[in-house]
């Protein structure tokens, strides 16, 4: 069994995108968060035999809020309290207890992540101890295993640009044999904000299929107000 975990929170301003919030404001930052969110779990609703939002808060409007996002194709999971690493450990942990073979988490920053990229990753799983996507500000953003290594997550200094190369060497440390996925962005500032007017500019010039709707379209408002 495939399960693929989505890190999500929920959009309150002045809570999500707060280094993109320092250019363009809580309310439009906490807007975009949003709509990177929807694309992202709209798209990948077909993929992997299990799919969880793996949100936070846990508070009831959280819930609802993340119930009526994923409908019935999406299964709740509350992110506990403590470090990243922790929280992703425990759900690695969670979800081969619950039976999954390869699991697969992926955040909610890189709203144009394309699908086939899950697809390789679960793949890659077949044969690999663990699978990476490196991103672009030296952090990853997609990482499984088919089995839990618990090591993976100590002594990363996370946010940092040394993330990507400290869990190299974690997995190196627990003879973890990665897989390597092609590089990708996540959208945590304002540069990175125009790096995806940018490139959603060029896949529709280039005759791409684009499946961010909801991006697109608060990149419009954005433009407008």
């Amino acid at each position: 069994m495939n399960a693929l975990g989505i890190f999500v929170k929920q959009p309150i301003p002045g809570h999500v995108k707060t280094r993109l919030a320092a250019d363009v404001g809580t309310d439009r930052a906490a807007a975009l968060y949003a709509a990177f969110t929807e694309d992202v779990v709209n798209r990948f609703r077909g993929v992997a035999d299990r799919r969880l939002l793996c949100h936070t808060p846990g508070d009831e409007p959280a819930c609802d809020h993340f119930r009526g996002l994923g409908s019935r194709d999406y299964e709740l999971w509350q992110q506990p309290e403590g470090p990243l690493g922790e929280r992703l450990d425990r759900f690695f942990g969670d979800a081969f207890d619950a039976g999954a073979e390869r699991v697969v988490a992926i955040g909610s920053d890189s709203p144009t992540l394309p699908s086939f990229l899950i697809t390789e990753a679960f793949e890659s799983l077949v044969e690999n101890d663990c699978v990476i996507g490196p991103a672009t500000d030296g952090g990853y953003y997609l990482i499984g295993q088919s089995e839990r290594h618990r090591p993976l997550f100590d002594h990363i200094d996370w946010s940092q640009p040394t993330v990507l190369r400290q869990t190299i060497a974690q997995m190196e440390s627990v003879s973890a044999l990665p897989a390597l996925l092609m590089p990708w962005y996540d959208v945590d500032t304002v540069d990175d904000l125009e790096l995806l007017r940018g490139h959603i500019a060029a896949m529709r010039a280039a005759g791409e299929s684009i499946s961010v709707p909801k991006t697109e379209s608060c990149l419009v408002k954005l433009n407008d107000s």
